[in-house]
């Protein structure tokens, strides 16, 4: 893990990103330009992670994810698998809170 002080920005599909400061978890659109939610990770609950994949069942190449995390608000995101990780790290951290 890095430094915990630090922040976590998870940079999903279509310019969405979410990003965790220490206090507050935001969601972003459009390249950061324009936050749609915030909420303080003492409202965090779930996260739900599932692969993407094809009509017949048989995972994406590249591999995508859809990532659910539910707080106060519901933030939905698409990420590769580098963004999983990320995803795995900003959970490590909500739930050490």
């Amino acid at each position: 893990m890095t430094n915990p002080s630090a922040g976590v920005e998870v940079l999903g599909a279509n310019g969405e990103s979410i990003v965790f400061d220490g206090v507050t978890v935001a969601k972003f659109k459009h390249h950061g330009k324009e936050e749609t939610a915030r909420n303080p990770i003492s409202t965090f609950r779930d996260v739900t992670v599932k692969e993407k994949t094809s009509l017949f069942g048989k995972p994406k190449s590249p591999r995508e994810f859809e990532v659910l995390l539910a707080m106060s608000s519901f933030m939905a995101l698409t990420v590769d698998e580098r963004g999983k990780a990320q995803i795995d790290e900003l959970v490590a951290r909500l739930r050490a809170q």
